[in-house]
């Protein structure tokens, strides 16, 4: 996967299913100058005991699990928005019991989406987010309601590398505005917006908004203008990367350096080495130390 992910809106919940609805949101959010999409699907926990009461109606002999519903196919869209948009797959779990995050994690299924992400609904859900599930994302969206975030949990979520996201169409919903201001500022006031990036949610084509109506939106949240402008590239392209890391158990990236700075940091540089013989009676050499 490249790194240049551009303007990234990682959360449309748009159903794939409805092609018309779906090329609307893309053809708006390409129009708006977005490189990057996520189109989400959102599963609750309650789908595995429902599919545990199913699968003991039609065998009793057979072994109890659950299945995590595969991604939904986007090849026609990736193929059609090439060179356009570069379209991913997200999942968004929403539980309260922390222990059915482990039968989540277990299946093979959760691998195939590009981007994993829950929405903790009780205290113990979230305390559990935050120091020991491995998703790439916490979200605190309404159907959180009562948790109690601390300096200490969110920054040991920060530590691990997860990140926090903010849904900017709860910011224009007036049912839901007051909620997201209020944890954006904790957000802020806990750890000065650290690991925070910026997403739509946004299911038609009316709720989207341009990258720079973010930044210019994001100044009510606690975010600068640099930290706004990083939640939706630099921000987001991390998200990415993590997610990459997550799945395939390493993180590939690539520094990209200047000229200048690339003089300087080989000026720095101080290597040491030794001549040795390989098992052929061959010389090579070897590198000790470097020292930056």
């Amino acid at each position: 996967m490249g790194t240049a992910f551009g303007f990234c809106d990682l959360c449309i919940n748009v159903e794939i299913l409805d092609k018309t609805r779906c090329r609307k949101v893309l053809d708006k959010l390409y129009e708006m100058g977005y490189s990057t999409v996520a189109i989400n699907r959102t599963i609750e926990e309650t789908v595995f005991e429902t599919e545990k009461k199913n699968k003991k109606k039609t065998s009793d002999n057979e072994a109890p699990g659950v299945t995590v519903p595969s991604p939904p196919d986007i090849t026609d869209l990736v193929s059609e928005y090439a060179g356009k948009l570069r379209i991913l797959n997200r999942l968004t779990f929403v539980f309260g019991d922390p222990t059915r995050t482990h039968t989540l994690n277990q299946s093979s299924s959760l691998r195939k989406y590009d981007l994993y992400a829950v929405a903790p609904k009780t205290q113990a859900a979230f305390q559990f987010a935050c120091s020991q599930l491995n998703t790439d994302i916490i979200l605190v969206n309404r159907n959180c309601v009562g948790l109690k975030l601390s300096r200490k949990l969110y920054l040991q979520a920060a530590e691990r590398g997860i990140n926090f996201e903010i849904q900017y169409c709860d910011v224009i919903s007036n049912a839901n505005r007051k909620f997201a201001i209020h944890y954006s500022h904790l957000f802020h006031m806990f750890g000065k917006s650290k690991n925070i990036f910026i997403s739509s949610g946004a299911s038609m084509p009316t709720q989207i908004r341009s990258p720079y109506d973010i930044i210019n939106l994001a100044s009510i949240l606690g975010l600068n203008e640099t930290k706004a402008k990083a939640s939706i590239l630099s921000q987001s392209r991390y998200v990415i990367l993590r997610a990459e890391g997550r799945r395939y158990g390493k993180a590939v990236f690539q520094i990209q350096t200047s000229s200048t700075e690339r003089k300087e940091m080989e000026s720095k540089m101080e290597i040491e080495t030794e001549e040795a013989d390989d098992e052929h009676g061959h010389t090579y050499t070897e590198a000790k130390k470097i020292k930056l």
